[in-house]
């Protein structure tokens, strides 16, 4: 364990030199490797934030009982209560939103069954030449700049920035930093990755009130992640739920004075990069999935049901109407949208669809899961299948609420054939490697054991 750790404002500061100096030293290898070109007709600031672990049902405006999001249900975008993540866990996720490609067509991701991300199995990173927004617009005359809590953000896609901080604090602190790096700069692209709904939360002391959030033990952390059974699980979940939300209420009031501050012709994306699970599937879990840790229906990574690829999306861009939308859409259609909003090109290659036009029955994806064995699910007409490949278990669901109910007694034929038009991927690049102190800290957010 690294001593530092007992000297938080020290120990930031320490890991953000390091991966500063990690940082430099992969944009020199970066340098010799890829060669991008893109024009921007249209040159307008862009801010990309995501909250980590956010669920699209605990926000205010999608009719959440608790005034989590007052700053983002007044915030003047689209807003999409259905958008899918293209993964549900970090590392895979965020390449996805920046390239606009799916983990199997960027590479991010694991290359066998099972996966055990706890025991420091890492995943490959996405294939060097795979064009991801700060790419193409460095080459534009961007200054781009990464921001984050989490470092899973950073090892996935960090040496694609010009400027990274990684630093493991609030979302006071972070936008703060962020707020800092964009004041002065001419033309810039920010993104911005908030950690205080993941755990360990981090509750502010001013809204544990507002939120009835009692104290109890490991309520920051998980319990009753193997079994609901035992004394106190009904009210450590209410508890638990009521720290998420204070949580995500943090995050929320940060974000108010820097969505105050860029100008209306800013480009902004708002998301979250998964969701997060609160027992709701234990039993549809363990029919579709064997943990290696031995935990089901809490956190995220180990499924791709509702409750974790499901987020909410805003994005206030050029053409891009300013409403309120459930219709289906996906986090790999940013990066399209964010570039025909600038007058640039989108790459060959990409998936996603500028959300001007993109089609209401289109297939939707996710998939590479960081425990057990992966899994795979598409969206099409209000119809879901999730599909296990490695043991051959496929489920079909009606999506009639926010989550999956029972299983159809067949899958239909066009969820099938839905899947199967995505084929099997590219490989990834290098493996993701984590020093001494990135592992301690990963285990304090619960990645490794």
């Amino acid at each position: 364990m690294n001593p530092l750790t007992r000297f938080p404002r020290l120990n930031n500061a320490w890991m953000d030199l390091k991966h500063r100096l990690s940082h430099w030293q992969k944009r020199r290898e970066r340098a010799a490797e890829t060669d991008f070109d893109a024009s921007v007709g249209d040159p307008r600031n862009v801010l990309v934030v995501v909250v980590d672990c956010l669920r699209a049902d605990h926000v205010g405006r999608f009719g959440h009982d608790r005034e989590t999001t007052p700053t983002l249900d007044s915030f003047d975008a689209a807003a999409f209560s259905n958008a899918k993540a293209a993964s549900t866990w970090t590392f895979p996720s965020v390449p996805s939103l920046l390239s606009g490609r799916y983990p199997h067509e960027h590479g991010g991701r694991f290359e066998t069954d099972p996966r055990n991300l706890s025991a420091a199995e890492f995943p490959q990173r996405p294939r060097a030449d795979v064009p991801t927004l700060p790419d193409l617009l460095e080459t534009a005359g961007y200054d781009t700049g990464m921001i984050t809590a989490i470092p899973m953000a950073e090892k996935a896609v960090g040496e694609r920035f010009q400027h990274v901080s990684v630093r493991y604090t609030d979302a006071s602190e972070r936008v703060e930093t962020a707020r800092d790096w964009i004041s002065g700069r001419d033309r810039w692209f920010c993104y911005l990755h908030l950690g205080d709904p993941h755990a360990p939360l981090d509750v502010p002391d001013d809204h544990r009130e507002t939120f009835g959030v009692p104290e109890l033990d490991d309520l920051e952390d998980w319990r009753f992640r193997e079994t609901t059974d035992g004394d106190g699980f009904e009210t450590y979940r209410d508890a638990r739920l009521r720290a998420y939300d204070a949580a995500v209420r943090g995050a929320d009031d940060a974000l108010a004075p820097l969505l105050a501050d860029v100008g209306d012709d800013t480009v902004v994306v708002v998301c979250g990069d998964h969701g997060e699970a609160f027992w709701e599937h234990p039993d549809l879990e363990r029919r579709l999935n064997d943990d290696p840790r031995g935990y089901y229906a809490t956190d995220h990574g180990h499924s791709v049901l509702e409750e974790v690829a499901r987020v909410p999306l805003w994005v206030r861009a050029p053409g891009v109407e300013r409403m309120e939308s459930d219709r289906a859409v996906s986090l790999v259609d940013v990066a399209p949208s964010v570039l025909r909003a600038l007058d640039a090109d989108v790459p060959d290659g990409v998936s996603g669809r500028d959300l001007r036009d993109a089609p209401d029955d289109r297939t939707i994806l996710c998939e590479e899961t960081a425990y057990g064995y992966n899994q795979r699910a598409v969206w099409q007409d209000g119809r879901k299948l999730v599909s296990v490949p490695e043991t051959g278990t496929r489920l079909a669901f009606d999506l009639d609420g926010y989550l999956e109910g029972d299983p159809l007694g067949a899958v239909p034929d066009h969820l099938d054939a839905a899947l199967a038009s995505f084929g099997g991927g590219v490989e990834g690049g290098e493996r993701m490697d984590v020093d001494g102190a990135t592992q301690d800290r990963l285990e304090e957010l619960g990645y490794l054991e």
